[in-house]
């Protein structure tokens, strides 16, 4: 957040100074959380790597297949929680100017290309000057979700009245209750209904997106549709 101006009457003054004091102990405070979960999810990653390899000399059995596939989701929550301490503070990435037609086409033929139902339509004509990763990662977290959720997912661009651009992305799934519409972004909820291993996940896919949305000068919105399913809304500023 930007500082307070602590010009003006004395009292006018001292106020902004104290605010601005406050505002960065509370950055650094969550700079070093975020640290803390990044060093510790590192970590985790050598004995998981172990565990993995003496897995792999056990004999077969179901027991082995559990550990290897307990394994599997461990390793996949540290890789979440490094992406997500990463995302907090949308990092060092450049910015690149990009044809975001183009970029939105890359990515939906890369999951058409292995065989996934998401589709693009309208048209931007927009050059982005943005962090393409972090766009992309957004835009993937939230078509990702889709499919779990609802085996397809259709990207949409266009603006908003105020001539935002707007990238949605819909699904036709079961939607979100609307008390959880913003709990589902915070880091590890999960809906009671997603926790199993069949849609299950670390829930920290939806809180990096809308990081790394704010990261990149944008925001992330969700709601329901009439028609049913989730529709995952990006809003950036031109």
């Amino acid at each position: 957040p930007t500082p307070l101006d602590e010009k003006g009457p004395t009292e006018v003054a001292h106020a902004a100074a104290a605010f601005n004091e406050m505002q960065k102990r509370i950055a650094e405070y969550l700079k070093e959380r975020m640290q803390i979960l990044a060093a510790i999810s590192h970590d985790l990653q050598t004995p998981i790597t172990r565990m993995k390899l003496r897995a792999e000399f056990m004999e077969d059995s179901v027991d082995r297949d559990k550990l290897w596939s307990d394994l599997g989701e461990m390793e996949h929550l540290v890789r979440e929680g490094v992406a997500y301490a990463r995302s907090v503070h949308g990092a060092t990435e450049a910015s690149h100017r990009i044809n975001l037609d183009a970029f939105l086409d890359s990515l939906v033929f890369d999951y058409q290309d292995m065989n996934k139902q998401v589709s693009l339509t309208g048209k931007s004509a927009v050059v982005l000057d943005t962090r393409p990763h972090a766009l992309r990662r957004v835009l993937v977290n939230l078509v990702d979700n889709a499919l779990k959720f609802a085996g397809s997912a259709q990207l949409e661009v266009g603006s908003t009245a105020s001539g935002e651009l707007s990238i949605k992305v819909l699904d036709n799934g079961p939607g979100i209750a609307e008390d959880e519409l913003q709990q589902v972004m915070q880091p590890f909820y999960r809906v009671e209904s997603s926790r199993n291993r069949g849609t299950g996940g670390t829930g920290l896919g939806l809180a990096i997106a809308q990081q790394l949305a704010v990261a990149i000068g944008g925001s992330l919105t969700l709601s329901n549709r009439p028609s049913g399913g989730l529709c995952a809304q990006i809003k950036i500023n031109l």
